[in-house]
């Protein structure tokens, strides 16, 4: 699975985020801050920044976090979390997004502090709207069971070995 979504804006303050499965079914999220705003074509891009460590952030989700993100767009409801490394903590919350007093749809942000440095930190955020929160929620879903489909630990029963025969002295 491998969910991507590009909101840049004029302001160059857009953000891109991308969501999927790695090989070990791990369930991954990023975002990306955006880089550069090309008027004549209104295109935005974030290519420049992909590999800044100050304007990206990549975060690991447990299956009960990506089904806390599901829970969250089916049921209009908040959801926070956070991770703490040896390097930074991450502050995630996803939620219901509105304006003017109603809902457009929802809005997913990450705050990434250093943890020796508390002013060394970084925003993202990325709105979504109804039909996007229903294509992440259908990634989402799908993720979570091939998460767990590979992170099954199966038990065999071991094979018997013979025992090696015992050598008499004659």
């Amino acid at each position: 699975m491998r969910l991507q979504f590009y909101k840049p804006n004029a302001k160059v303050t857009g953000s891109a985020c991308s969501f999927w499965t790695s090989e070990d079914g791990s369930i991954m999220s990023s975002m990306i801050k955006q880089d550069s705003w090309d008027d004549s074509r209104k295109r935005g891009s974030f290519s420049k920044n992909k590999d800044n460590p100050a304007k990206k952030v990549i975060i690991k989700l447990n299956p009960t976090e990506a089904g806390a993100i599901v829970d969250a767009l089916e049921n209009n409801r908040k959801w926070s979390g956070y991770h703490q490394s040896k390097n930074q903590v991450t502050r995630i919350n996803f939620g219901p997004y509105e304006r003017n007093g109603d809902q457009i749809g929802f809005s997913y942000s990450v705050n990434k502090e250093d943890k020796e440095d508390s002013t060394n930190k970084t925003s993202f955020i990325i709105g979504f709207t109804f039909g996007e929160g229903i294509v992440l929620r259908e990634g989402l879903i799908d993720a979570i069971k091939n998460s767990l489909n590979s992170n099954q630990v199966e038990y065999q029963k071991p094979k018997s070995t013979p025992l090696p025969k015992k050598e008499t002295a004659q």
